[in-house]
């Protein structure tokens, strides 16, 4: 190495400086640049998501509204224009929360019923005569299904959209069926604040299929946003959907780049100045290295004298003490004694080859079996063994022997070698002076070669190589699991997504039947449709907990944060559920020890979370109150739900909140359910900053207590 022309090169501390500058102007520079990807790709996570957020709203508008609009065409085919017209609306008003409006228009054009009435008043007004709505009824009229248009200047004020569904008698137009959602709402239920947002710039807009120009929902002009604009295709034309980042701020791969470009000056700077001191030292060194290896020499020389005295010790010590050593190589398969090993085996070195089996054929048949499981569970368990067994020499004469061992591994853990003692027990007490000696020179053996190893700088510089080959590959390992975690979630997210659409049209024309809207019913028909309605309701909430639960654990799972009344929307959700307790012979009792609860969190999931306890305590109550509990402790908001239910037993507590787990206890096989509810409160009320508790007993009921912050900051 030393006489290399690279070496030589090296030397010189201006190449030497040079080089470590571009060596570490590099490594910085990449450094830079994936730090530099990666504030790019964060920020266009969040558009993203922001973006999916938006888009799944928007395909479920469209859902609902196709839904809505068709069941009430459906029933002014069937039935005509129905005397109960506000009940229908109110409705369809009731399940669907993206709706503000539900209207009929006859044949003319003319808007002849409109719910509610209030800020509506627009019954009378012809849409054949608006230029603006023109465009968009003829389409619908055109294409004999369902179309949306927007955005649409409202006659009672605002921007919305409108979704017609037409009505078709004897294969002749008599009219249109139309709800109206307002763009406020629409941003209202995704907790966008369009014009107060601080991160994002928020647009919809709709493509002009004859001029190709877009028509903007909001007053901000797009036009100069649109590598941000996102197409949103459909059936009836093509929408697009900005969402713009307002902060461009500085991204800090800049300012690693700068940083590494200082680093890089100074430590080629560095080296140049060290190179040239180090050349004014080299004379001194070699001085010092000529002493020095005049010293290792001897110090080599008296350490090989002291091995060998001390290898001669450990045999003599071996024979006094009548203890044996082996090593059995296990990729050789080969085994090796020490001199006491033969003494004790009475054999000759000289004639006896030393094998495994031939070790084998002299232990006592009785404790063959006992040895062989000892070595094979050994090598299954990874673990050391400590045994005792006979000896049978000549066909004979019986001798104990003690046997300690334990095995050796490779850096990826595969065994490679026994390694163990073997002592005739015929004098262990006499012994034990013997070999406190033994262990000691052992020691001072052990230790000796331990610093001649550290003194290997080459030995040191290949494993630091290997560790650090190891590292990479483990980081390489670990990107594919989470890519493969990744497209599980989300597979798991766009198939819930994909379901939940036909099973809302499921539900909501069942219930239109079950009104008999479309004509009388017999009891078993109506009891079928019931079980049919019931058993899609049940389908529907599973399959929005697989997509919450996939979403928490892709970490894609937003939180919203903001100030809310805690305790109507308890009250709201007891209201909502006594009905179904009640059927149970259930009461619901609330003990409220504040007057006011305004607890700064995500509404929605709040609600979802007390949805699921008050859910779980009524399914599993056979009789009894179910007691709901709210006080204010340590600036924490803490509600306990307590029933007098089946309980859980001690042993199933611990996996009570895993998801996918269903409990064997009491009535648990009598009941329908994935065993996500309470997994998914859990991660819920974690992501809110707060944590969730149980106590139970089997017959004596369970007391979930859930807490959470008053004042929440961190929006995760």
């Amino acid at each position: 190495m030393k006489s290399s022309f690279i070496y030589r090169l090296l030397k010189k501390p201006l190449v030497a400086g040079i080089t470590a500058f571009l060596i570490l102007l590099l490594s910085t520079q990449y450094i830079s640049y994936q730090q530099y990807l990666l504030h790019e790709n964060k920020q266009k996570e969040e558009i993203d998501n922001e973006v999916s957020l938006i888009k799944e709203k928007l395909q479920a508008l469209v859902m609902y509204s196709y839904s809505a609009t068709k069941a009430l065409a459906y029933i002014v085919e069937r039935n005509g224009v129905p005397d109960d017209f506000d009940d229908i609306a109110i409705e369809l008003l009731d399940n669907h929360e993206y709706f503000d409006v539900v209207e009929l228009v006859d044949n003319t054009g003319t808007i002849t019923h409109v719910y509610p009435l209030k800020d509506n008043n627009v019954i009378g007004f012809n849409i054949f005569k608006s230029n603006e709505a023109l465009s968009g009824v003829l389409t619908t009229i055109k294409r004999k299904d369902f179309f949306i248009a927007g955005p649409v200047n409202l006659k009672q004020g605002g921007v919305g959209i409108i979704s017609r569904q037409p009505i078709f008698i004897n294969e002749k137009f008599a009219g249109f069926s139309a709800v109206i959602t307002t763009l406020s709402t629409f941003f209202n239920d995704l907790k966008i604040n369009t014009s107060r947002d601080e991160r994002f710039m928020y647009q919809l807009s709709r493509v002009n299929n004859k001029t190709g120009e877009e028509d903007f929902f909001l007053d901000s002009d797009m036009s100069n946003y649109k590598e941000f604009a996102v197409p949103i295709e459909m059936s009836f034309g093509e929408w697009k959907l900005y969402v713009v980042p307002k902060q461009n701020e500085l991204n800090s791969g800049l300012w690693f780049a700068l940083f590494g470009l200082i680093l890089a000056i100074n430590g080629g700077w560095g080296v140049w100045f060290l190179a040239g001191q180090s050349e004014r030292l080299t004379r001194l060194i070699n001085i010092k290295l000529i002493s020095q290896e005049s010293e290792l020499k001897s110090i080599y020389e008296t350490s090989k004298v002291k091995i060998e005295r001390s290898e001669s010790n450990l045999n003599k010590a071996q024979q006094i003490a009548s203890l044996g050593s082996f090593e059995w190589d296990l990729e050789l398969d080969t085994l090796s004694w020490s001199d006491e090993m033969y003494r004790i085996f009475e054999k000759d070195p000289n004639n006896f080859e030393v094998t495994y089996e031939a070790f084998f054929d002299n232990v006592h048949p009785d404790d063959r079996d006992f040895v062989l499981k000892t070595h094979t569970d050994t090598l299954k368990n990874k673990n050391t063994y400590h045994i005792t067994y006979r000896l049978l020499l000549d066909g004979e004469r019986i001798k104990h022997v003690d046997e300690q061992c334990e095995i050796y591994y490779d850096k990826n853990q595969k065994p490679i070698k026994f390694f163990g003692t073997t002592q005739d027990v015929t004098a262990r007490v006499h012994n034990e002076k013997e070999l406190l000696n033994y262990k000691n020179n052992l020691e001072k053996i052990v230790n000796l070669r331990t610093e001649e190893l550290n003194d290997s700088k080459d030995a040191l510089l290949n494993l630091l190589e290997d560790i650090n080959s190891q590292s990479i590959e483990l980081e390489k390992e670990k990107v594919k699991a989470q890519s493969a975690d990744l497209m599980k979630s989300a597979f798991l997210a766009t198939m819930s997504h994909e379901l939940r659409t036909p099973m809302n049209s499921i539900i909501g024309f069942t219930g239109i039947l079950l009104k008999e809207l479309a004509g009388p019913l017999n009891e078993e028909q109506k009891k079928q449709l019931a079980m049919v309605k019931k058993s899609g309701e049940h389908l529907l909430g599973l399959i929005n907990d697989i997509l919450d639960i996939s979403k928490i654990e892709a970490g894609k799972l937003k939180v919203s944060l903001y100030p809310f009344d805690y305790l109507a929307t308890l009250n709201g959700v007891v209201d909502f559920l006594l009905p179904q307790a009640s059927a149970n012979g259930l009461n619901i009792d609330t003990d409220i020890q504040v007057t006011r609860a305004t607890l700064n969190s995500d509404e929605r999931r709040v609600e979802q979370i007390l949805l699921n306890l008050l859910s779980n305590a009524i399914k599993f109550s056979k009789k009894g109150t179910i007691k709901v509990k709210v006080d204010i402790k340590d600036s924490m908001l803490v509600t306990k739900v307590i029933d007098e239910g089946i309980g859980i037993s001690k042993k199933n507590l611990a996996k009570l909140f895993m998801p996918f787990i269903q409990l064997e206890t009491g009535l648990s096989r009598n009941h329908d359910g994935t065993g996500l509810g309470l997994a998914i409160s859990k991660n819920l009320v974690e992501k809110l900053g707060g944590s969730i508790q149980v106590e139970s007993a089997v017959g004596k009921g369970s007391n979930f207590t859930f807490s959470l912050p008053m004042e929440n900051s961190d929006n995760k």
